[in-house]
């Protein structure tokens, strides 16, 4: 059984257990006074008062301190078993696309029946996701690392371009094999947030939109500003949301997840975990969603301040 901080610190404030320590002990001493027939002394009613005193108030100003440092572990220990179950899932879910990428090359340069031409397309394709592979990997250890050590948030402004040419290439065979349009506008703009956070959203969000979005569809990716936030917009002309899906993706702890147009599976992890994210940076994301005519998610993230 699991006693709380604030029941500990009301049943085990030292002054009030120094209180009815000394209590307890003065009508102790009274009644034994009483019982044998001597006679009540000043002295013992001091010492009687003094003694658990004394004893009464460091035992239980110990005893909390203890308290709270093995609450402060348990809490730390909660945290640290919650992020390691939502890093794995993140790798998880980010590398599967960019490694199924990497097979399907790997398993055309195996049938051997290409041109010389042809071999060395699918070769610098290969090699350019992989090198996209590995820059991404050593972004998001780096900031997995950061989430471990449980450092706050850190924004800065950042060029977009760069993110979304890393996410481009990793995500690059699964647009080639659906033969996806897609549409890019201002993508050169700047983002003030933390640029881990920022790349894991917008990565999954475009994660979701190739998923749900049929052969020669289209996705558009468009950075747009207003006064005081700036909008990135990813819209598809996918298969849509349901309402229920949509709600719950939004609002409860159920994750949802159902086959993509190509039949890719998922876990539901990627569009729940970006609008936890979302959050944290001070944004808001919303989803607009309709079957069969496609989904428009917006990520709204406040400007630096500079004033």
């Amino acid at each position: 059984m699991i006693i709380s901080d604030s029941v500990i610190k009301k049943l085990f404030s030292p002054w009030k257990v120094t209180v009815i320590s000394v209590a307890v002990s003065v009508i102790i001493y009274y009644l034994l006074s009483i019982i044998s027939g001597e006679e009540i002394l000043v002295f013992g009613v001091i010492m009687s008062t003094i003694i658990p005193a004394v004893v009464a108030y460091p035992v239980s100003a110990i005893l909390i301190g203890y308290h709270k440092k093995v609450a402060a572990q348990n809490l730390e220990l909660e945290r640290l078993n919650e992020l390691n179950n939502k890093l794995f899932s993140i790798i998880a879910h980010d590398i599967r696309s960019p490694i199924s990428g990497v097979h399907g090359i790997l398993e055309l340069l195996k049938m051997d029946a290409l041109s010389e031409k042809e071999f060395k397309k699918y070769l610098d394709d290969l090699s350019f996701t992989i090198d996209a592979l590995i820059q991404f990997l050593n972004d998001i250890l780096q900031w997995s690392k950061q989430q471990i050590d449980n450092k706050k948030i850190s924004r800065s402004v950042f060029e977009t371009q760069s993110v979304w040419d890393q996410i481009i290439a990793i995500y690059k065979h699964n647009l080639g094999a659906k033969e996806i349009r897609l549409q890019m506008r201002n993508l050169n703009g700047k983002i003030y947030a933390d640029e881990g956070s920022y790349s894991f959203i917008v990565r999954n969000i475009l994660h979701n939109a190739i998923k749900f979005t049929p052969k020669r569809g289209t996705i558009s990716i468009t950075i747009e500003e207003t006064e005081n936030h700036t909008h990135t917009i990813i819209e598809d002309s996918g298969i849509g949301i349901n309402t229920d899906n949509l709600d719950k993706i939004l609002y409860s702890k159920e994750w949802v997840s159902t086959p993509g147009t190509d039949n890719e599976k998922g876990t539901g992890f990627g569009l729940k975990a970006s609008a936890k994210y979302v959050e944290m940076l001070n944004g808001s994301l919303k989803i607009e969603s309709e079957a069969n005519k496609g989904t428009r998610v917006t990520v709204t993230l406040p400007k630096e301040k500079t004033h």
